[in-house]
C-alpha cells in the first residue's frame, strides 16, 4: 500500500518594483510666486528661470501666493531630470488654495497683460531693462497690483498696472508710501478697456487752437482722486494711447453791469474751468488728453500735455470774452445801455410865513362932489383956444 505524500505550494513571488517610465503630470498653478525679498514677481516657465538661485522650503516665509497671499514652499530644484520646480502651499495638498477661482483665473490674465505693455515700451525703447513685480498684495476682493520697473539712462520709471477693479484704500497706502522716493517716477495705469475703473461721460468739444478737438470725460472714483493728490501719477491706456487726465469745473457765469444773459444768451452763463498739471480734488469730472504710449518711456513727448492744458486755459478765458460781449451785444439791441433819466430832487415844502401885523390905515377921503355947471362952459373954451394954438403952429 502506497501512502501518497502531501504537496504543499509555495507562495508566488511578489513582482519586483520598477519606476514608472512617464512621471505623473502635476497640475501647473504653483510656477508663479512673489518674492517678498526683492518684491520681483518669479515665474519659473520662462526662459529665464530663477529657480537654480532660489532656496528650497519656506525660505522664511520669503514666496507669497499672489492669489491668496499665504506664504509658499519652493520645491527644488533637484539633480533628476524627471524633476520640475514648481511652488506649493502645503506637502499633502500642493495646489490648496483659498482664493475663489474668479481670482485664480485672473491672475494669469494679469500678467499676460502686463508682458504685452512690456513687449511694447521694450519695442521703443529697447536699451530699457524692464522687471515685473508686484508692489501690493491682494487685499479682499482686489487682485495684487502688478508692477514694471523700467531702467535706463534716463532714470527709473515705476508703473503701476491696475487689471481687474479698482485699487482697495489699503493698497492705495501702499502706493503712495512707495512713491515717496523721488529719484523714481510712479505711473498708475488704467484699461480704458474696463469699465470697473471709471464711468464715462461721453466727449466734450474744445478749440484750443480755433479747431474743434474732441476729448473724452469720466468721473474718477475715489481711489483716483485721492491718489491725484500723491507723487503717483494717475493715467490711462488704450489701443497704443497714453491719456492724461485733467480736472474739470462746472461754472455759471454771473451778469455784470451792461450784460443781458437772458434769451438767446441764458445758455452762456453755464461753462467750465480747468485744472492742471493735476486736477483738483474738487473737480467735477476729469478729461483725457491723448498722447503716444511711448511718452511713458519718453520724458520729452509727456511736455505736450502741459502745453495742451495751459492752451485749454486760454481757450477757456477767451471763451469767457466771447461770451460776455455777446452778452453786451443784446444788452444794447434791447436798448437798455443809455442811463435811465432820474428824477430831479424835490425840493422840501417851506413853512408858510405868518403875516406880519399892519399898522390900522386911515380911513380915505370921501370924493369932492362935482363941479357946478358954471364951470362947463369956461372949460369949453379953454379947449378951443387950445386947438387953435395948435393948428396954427
Amino acid at each position: 500500500m502506497t501512502a501518497k505524500t502531501a504537496t504543499t505550494q509555495s507562495p508566488a513571488p511578489a513582482p519586483a518594483h520598477t519606476a514608472p517610465t512617464t512621471r505623473r503630470l502635476r497640475p501647473r498653478s504653483g510656477n508663479i510666486a512673489l518674492d517678498t525679498k526683492t518684491g520681483l514677481l518669479l515665474d519659473l516657465t520662462t526662459s529665464t528661470s530663477p529657480a537654480p538661485q532660489l532656496p528650497r522650503g519656506r525660505a522664511q516665509d520669503r514666496y507669497r501666493c499672489l492669489a491668496c497671499g499665504l506664504p509658499l514652499e519652493h520645491c527644488g530644484p533637484r539633480t533628476r531630470p524627471d524633476f520640475t520646480a514648481r511652488f506649493r502651499h502645503t506637502r499633502h495638498d500642493p495646489d490648496r488654495c483659498n482664493a475663489s477661482p474668479a481670482r485664480q483665473a485672473s491672475i494669469p490674465a494679469a500678467i499676460r497683460n502686463a508682458r504685452a505693455l512690456a513687449e511694447q515700451l521694450h519695442t521703443t525703447q529697447p536699451s530699457t531693462r524692464i522687471d515685473l513685480a508686484v508692489t501690493a498684495v491682494a487685499d479682499g476682493e482686489c487682485p495684487p497690483v502688478l508692477a514694471l520697473h523700467l531702467h535706463s539712462h534716463q532714470g527709473s520709471i515705476t508703473i503701476h498696472l491696475a487689471y481687474a477693479s479698482d485699487l482697495s484704500a489699503r493698497q492705495a497706502d501702499q502706493l503712495a508710501y512707495t512713491a515717496r522716493d523721488t529719484t523714481t517716477r510712479h505711473w498708475l495705469l488704467y484699461d480704458r478697456l474696463t469699465s470697473t475703473h471709471t464711468r464715462d461721460l461721453g466727449h466734450i468739444t474744445v478749440r484750443p487752437h480755433r479747431q474743434n478737438q474732441r476729448l473724452e470725460c469720466l468721473t474718477p472714483t475715489t481711489t483716483q482722486r485721492r491718489l491725484a493728490t500723491t507723487p503717483v501719477a494717475v493715467a490711462w491706456r488704450a489701443q497704443g494711447l497714453l491719456l492724461i487726465p485733467f480736472g474739470g469745473h462746472t461754472s455759471l457765469h454771473e451778469p455784470r453791469s451792461g450784460e443781458d444773459w437772458t434769451g438767446p444768451a441764458a445758455s452762456f452763463q453755464r461753462d467750465w474751468k480747468i485744472s492742471h498739471p493735476r486736477p483738483a480734488p474738487d473737480a467735477t469730472w476729469w478729461g483725457l488728453i491723448p498722447l503716444p504710449l511711448r511718452a511713458l518711456t519718453a520724458p520729452t513727448l509727456l511736455t505736450a500735455a502741459p502745453q495742451t492744458m495751459a492752451d485749454l486755459e486760454r481757450a477757456q478765458h477767451g471763451r469767457e470774452s466771447y461770451r460776455r460781449a455777446q452778452g453786451r451785444a443784446q444788452f444794447v439791441r434791447k436798448g437798455q445801455l443809455a442811463p435811465a433819466k432820474t428824477p430831479a430832487p424835490s425840493q422840501p415844502a417851506l413853512p408858510m410865513a405868518v403875516a406880519a401885523p399892519q399898522p390900522p390905515t386911515e380911513p380915505e377921503p370921501a370924493p369932492a362932489p362935482p363941479a357946478p355947471e358954471t364951470a362947463q362952459p369956461r372949460l369949453a373954451r379953454l379947449r378951443q383956444a387950445l386947438r387953435r394954438l395948435l393948428r396954427r403952429t
